[in-house]
């Protein structure tokens, strides 16, 4: 059973991490030694069946004299560690005269990866972990080039090397020009801004060579492999620099390094990808969102210089790879193109549309046309061939492959995504209490109008394919949620909407139906189908009614309908100017709702604020609009810190900081408030880790 688990799993709510030697029990990490992770991993292998005192004093202290009081001593230093009880027990239990017997739900613990494109809310979200984003066992690249290697035709063996494996992320991996080297940026335990680091693959040693404090990330090479090219950022300043690597590896620290360009500290870095000796692609920003732009640089002279930047015309991009002549890209709900860099002005109307489906990952193959895709399977696409290579329950966060050395790396990682509190003092400062447990994904909630009742949807493990997806209700005065109901198999929750008596939730699922819980029954009845699309939901301020506007078709007007609870049926309602109802009585599922709210912030804010740096953070955290005004977040470099709009007085007051954001992929997270503003909740992701794995033809 463990084999099928990996080394992350759940025993019942309890977040289990072999690799790392942890545990985390009630919302606490805790560490866990060698001896009774064994005795676990015994317990669990064993599942349901009981385990013999001998057999766990032959597996733990193999060829060694030891009391069997020493058993008895293990499985309680366990069971304290646990929270578990001998006389009540709900994870291990003792059989009399025999052993123990493992009566815990077991479970694979959920991956950020695995789950993310799932709720994005149908916008192309991708992931990467975090995503960051399950434990690290081979992961899906791997298998993917192996297999790659294996249909050219010569079977050979595959090398596969975990080069990090210390507590922190390690992400932004890129080989150099010749192969010998990797780059990547990692973040050690307990930091919060990424240091640069060269792996040489020949000595197979790892060489830090910037830590200065600021974070360093998403490096790239130039052609000739002579300048490494990255980011430094802090929260108010960013910066692309270029740094001097002709010399000795060991040098490169002291090297020359030289600005290139600025940046802005609130937007994603991204890569200066090279497609000749002069010229890179990178990813910028303007009002408008994300789009492509091909730069051209000099290297003559004692330091290089930009000498001229172009706009390609390819926007709303969320990953792309450059290798020689070829430009890999996505588009936001559109899919993956490939394109030729030869002629910059023809390149929207000469590219290649790969898939109309969008991945967490990919990079160009070592033949002219070749892609390798990865998402929840890793497919080999050349030309008009496409074939499924290996299928699998996660994700790989990033991949490159470097033809001429057959050597391809990835990152894999995890993370959590839990929801915290904020109650607010007169000084407007809070203390942060975390409502949602660390063992699962937690992506969409909803506050009730006085903030004592807190409803979300968490993600628990995949079951055959598809996510369960299950409503948990949090009352203020109660130390636990309580278990509200399942979503049907293959339904995704884009919106939940408490009435305002908080006697039921209203849920809109990705497929366009609504269903109807009872806080007192906690089923889930559907309630609205046979729509196209579904919108405008709000309740009746009584809670008897629900009201929303629907489509027949894609191409039909849109219809004012109104369920009664009492009558359970539909029927069509008068005509309502859905446009004039302030921001406070509208949610997302407001047509334009989350732009509107947007564009009423900026044009507050322009002034006190960048307004690049505001339109990334209000797309990365969705403001909380209540009576007196509208709480968000903005991001500042990697931190997290949580605003006021005051809209009597139109002033704005900086709350506190409230964690780092450090994975770049992870988008459209919430903030929610109580009517009156006294309670704020936001969710945000803990604790993530990455590994890079190298694989290697022998």
């Amino acid at each position: 059973m463990l084999e099928n688990l990996n080394k992350r799993f759940l025993i019942n709510e309890i977040l289990v991490d072999l690799g790392n030697l942890s545990v985390q029990v009630g919302g606490s990490c805790r560490s866990i030694e060698a001896k009774h992770a064994a005795l676990l991993r015994l317990l669990i292998t064993n599942h349901g069946e009981v385990v013999t005192r001998e057999l766990i004093l032959n597996t733990l202290w193999p060829g060694t004299i030891v009391s069997d009081n020493s058993v008895s001593q293990l499985v309680a230093q366990l069971r304290r560690l646990l929270d578990d009880s001998p006389t009540d027990p709900k994870i291990i239990k003792t059989v009399p005269r025999l052993g123990y017997q493992c009566i815990a739900h077991v479970e694979r613990a959920p991956t950020l990866l695995e789950h993310i494109e799932e709720v994005s809310r149908g916008r192309g979200v991708q992931f990467a972990l975090l995503g960051f984003l399950a434990g690290a066992a081979i992961t899906l690249a791997g298998f993917a080039i192996t297999q790659y290697w294996q249909q050219r035709g010569e079977v050979k063996a595959i090398n596969t090397t975990r080069i990090t494996s210390a507590p922190g992320a390690e992400l932004f991996i890129r080989f150099s020009p010749n192969g010998k080297y990797l780059v990547y940026s990692y973040l050690a335990d307990g930091a919060d801004q990424f240091d640069l680091a060269v792996y040489d693959l020949e000595t197979k040693t790892t060489h830090t060579i910037k830590s200065s404090g600021y974070s360093e990330e998403s490096a790239s090479w130039s052609a000739d492999g002579k300048w490494l090219i990255y980011s430094r950022s802090d929260p108010v300043s960013c910066e692309i620099r270029a740094l001097d690597v002709k010399g000795p590896v060991e040098m490169w620290r002291l090297a020359r390094d030289t600005v290139l360009d600025t940046c802005n500290s609130a937007q994603d870095s991204a890569p200066w990808l090279p497609y000749n000796n002069n010229q890179f692609i990178t990813k910028v920003w303007d009002k408008d969102g994300a789009y492509l732009q091909s730069l051209n640089v000099s290297f003559a002279g004692s330091a290089p210089k930009v000498i001229h930047k172009t706009a390609l015309p390819i926007r709303d991009v969320t990953h792309y790879d450059v290798k020689f002549h070829s430009l890999l890209y996505q588009i936001k709900e559109q899919g993956v193109f490939l394109a030729n860099l030869t002629n910059l002005n023809n390149i929207a109307r000469t590219h290649t549309q790969i898939a109309d489906k969008t991945y967490t990952a990919f990079s160009l193959g070592d033949v002219p046309g070749s892609v390798i895709l990865a998402a929840n399977q890793i497919e080999k696409v050349h030309g008009a061939n496409k074939q499924l290579l290996y299928a699998s329950f996660g994700s790989v966060t990033e991949i490159d492959f470097h033809a001429n050395t057959e050597v391809s790396a990835h990152t894999e990682g995890v993370a959590e995504i839990n929801y915290y509190q904020l109650e607010l003092s007169d000084q407007g400062k809070g203390k942060q209490t975390q409502l949602t447990s660390p063992s699962r994904m937690d992506l969409l909630a909803t506050l009730s109008q006085d903030g004592l009742h807190f409803v979300y949807a968490s993600i628990a493990a995949k079951n055959e394919g598809f996510s369960k997806f299950e409503l948990w209700h949090k009352y203020a005065y109660r130390p636990t949620s309580s278990l509200l109901g399942t979503m049907p198999e293959g339904e995704t929750p884009v919106l939940l909407l408490l009435s305002p008596s908080s006697e039921y939730l209203a849920v809109l699922s990705k497929s366009n139906k609504v269903y109807l819980v009872s806080s007192f029954t906690k089923e889930v009845k559907k309630i609205i189908d046979n729509f196209s699309d579904v919108a405008s939901l709000r309740w009746s301020s009584d809670s008897r009614s629900l009201r929303y506007q629907a489509k027949l078709s894609g191409d039909a007007d849109w219809q004012n309908w109104l369920f009664d609870i009492s009558q359970g049926r539909s029927e069509q309602a008068h005509t309502t100017n859905v446009s004039r109802l302030s921001l406070a009585a509208k949610n997302q599922s407001f047509k334009d709702y989350q732009e509107q709210v947007q564009d009423f912030l900026i044009a507050k804010l322009a002034s006190m604020f960048d307004v690049e740096q505001l339109r990334v953070s209000l797309s990365l955290y969705q403001p909380a609009v209540y009576q007196d005004g509208i709480y968000f977040i903005l991001k500042r470099g990697h931190q997290l810190v949580l605003y006021r709009y005051l809209s009597a007085s139109e002033e704005i007051q900086e709350i506190q900081a409230v964690g780092l954001h450090l994975y770049a992929d992870i988008k459209e997270l919430q903030v929610l408030s109580s009517f009156d503003g006294s309670k704020v909740i936001f969710n945000r992701i803990n604790n993530y880790e990455s590994d890079i794995v190298l694989l290697k033809q022998q």
